[in-house]
């Protein structure tokens, strides 16, 4: 009633209780988000009617292995997936809430000693192929890789082109005055490379769509050994229903069961005018609505339908 108050008008609070509860639960004045703002916030039927009532994890059927062959004390939590997915995004909501009690009573304070890295051995945005290879990072140099429970962020493939397209990374295809561009005038499938390892090592792939379906196979394609699969788009209106998950999986202890931390700045939380609960709002905005593909060219949507893995679609329930 006092948000009410101070907001103006009820309509604008309808059924966004269990985001005002989430904001609250964090100390954020709510006074302090605009009408504007307040406008722009789904409500929790609109984001349930995109993403569903619940997280979807793959991999929970492998948690008993990863605790019977691993001692607390040597389990290491780490995020991978594809760059533009959200891996620090998970390495951060896992570094505030997750850790091995035996660990941390064993090593103290030390760098990782909660049980959490901020990437794989083989590197975050290198597939399981690479796994026999460890990053130039002394912090992985004698790391036994079976004691890593991968957890891999799964991003919607459309999306993520997109993004893709804005922050390519090492990625490498022409896509200058048109996103995706998986297809030339003629037909032809226009050909993309991706660089590992500080660019020793190249992968080619038919198109940008291929290149989606390849990574991300060499992950849902059982890898043998125990790996998490999670929703990008759970990191953000699921964060403490799928990092609970996780933990409960690694045979993890949260650090307060009372009161789950979220990561509620931006990454231009430094700048003037952003308040520090600017990236969680902003991420609900942005995600709360359903993506539009009317910028892709008739061309890149009928090979993206014909590429695109259904049965990866099918898994995290990507609807398009």
């Amino acid at each position: 009633k006092q948000l009410t108050t101070k907001i103006g008008n009820d309509d604008l609070l309808y059924d966004k209780e269990r985001l005002i509860e989430t904001l609250q639960s964090q100390n954020v004045n709510l006074s302090d988000i605009g009408q504007d703002t307040w406008a722009q916030i789904p409500t929790w039927t609109q984001i349930t009617g995109l993403y569903g009532t619940k997280p979807i994890v793959l991999g929970l059927d492998q948690c008993q292995t990863f605790r019977e062959n691993v001692p607390e004390e040597k389990r290491i939590i780490a995020p991978a997936g594809l760059f533009n997915t959200g891996t620090n995004l998970i390495a951060q909501l896992l570094e505030h809430n997750c850790y091995f009690p035996k660990r941390l009573s064993l090593y103290g304070r030390r760098n990782q000693a909660p049980g959490v890295a901020w990437q794989t051995p083989w590197g975050k945005h290198s597939p399981p192929e690479f796994r026999n290879k460890t990053v130039e990072d002394p912090l992985f140099k004698h790391m036994n890789k079976d004691h890593v429970l991968p957890v891999v962020a799964m991003r919607e493939p459309y999306e993520w082109m997109k993004s893709t397209c804005h922050n390519n990374y090492v990625l490498r295809w022409p896509h200058r005055h048109q996103c995706p561009n998986l297809v030339y005038p003629n037909g032809t499938l226009i050909e993309v490379y991706n660089q590992y390892f500080h660019g020793s090592i190249r992968r080619y792939h038919k198109s940008l769509a291929h290149f989606w379906n390849d990574w991300n196979r060499q992950y849902t394609n059982n890898p043998g050994f125990p790996r998490l699969m999670v929703r990008h788009k759970d990191l953000i209106f699921y964060p403490k229903e799928t990092i609970e998950l996780v933990c409960e999986c690694a045979g993890a202890k949260l650090i307060n069961e009372a009161n789950f931390t979220y990561i509620m700045e931006a990454a231009k939380q430094n700048r003037k005018g952003h308040k520090p609960f600017d990236g969680l709002v902003g991420n609900w905005i942005k995600y709360g609505k359903h993506f539009s593909t009317d910028e892709f060219s008739k061309e890149d949507m009928k090979v993206a339908k014909e590429v695109l893995d259904q049965s990866i679609m099918d898994i995290f329930e990507f609807k398009w």
